[in-house]
């Protein structure tokens, strides 16, 4: 056996204490997180509620898990004024809509409009916070502005939401 110092490491509670903790709070962010993705979003509307109840059974018909897709949605809210820049620190009535990924919410501005135009444009802003959809085409669903012809989209729908829900499916 050779002579001289041998030094064994002691625990260090501190160090054990902290990376335990660190360890602890990984975890529970991580189940935090899985468990808000299971949540079914917040409506202030039960008309915007049976309008995403629609959705979600056209996107099923494609073959797409909606209720899936819908829980990454925290709220999809009728208000006043439309968040946007900063921290959503601005409001503006300038936009019928907007989807926003950081604040997992969706805002539709209170004002008066048939039922079709808000189905269209609550089709509209799911598919941009859904599947990334872009604007285009002109009197479609994801055109950049919604028709204000009252009837527009009930007479058109049946023609409209097949090139929709092929834009779902393609960007799914």
């Amino acid at each position: 056996m050779s002579k001289g110092i041998h030094i064994t490491e002691t625990p260090r509670p501190i160090r054990a204490i902290g990376t335990i903790l660190i360890i602890g709070t990984l975890i529970g962010y991580c189940g935090w997180s899985i468990m808000m993705n299971e949540k079914d979003p917040v409506y202030n509307s039960d008309v915007v509620e049976s309008i995403v109840e629609e959705w979600k059974q056209d996107i099923n018909s494609m073959g797409i898990d909606a209720d899936t897709e819908l829980k990454t949605v925290d709220q999809i809210l009728v208000v006043d004024s439309i968040p946007y820049g900063f921290l959503n620190s601005g409001h503006t009535k300038e936009v019928m809509g907007r989807s926003d990924l950081g604040s997992r919410s969706i805002w539709i501005l209170k004002r008066p409009m048939k039922r079709d135009q808000l189905k269209a444009l609550i089709y509209h802003e799911l598919g941009h916070y859904v599947f990334q959809l872009d604007h285009e085409g002109t009197g479609d669903i994801m055109s950049t502005y919604i028709k204000e012809d009252k009837g527009y989209y009930k007479r058109n729908w049946n023609r409209l939401l097949p090139i929709y829900l092929n834009k779902c499916k393609r960007h799914g």
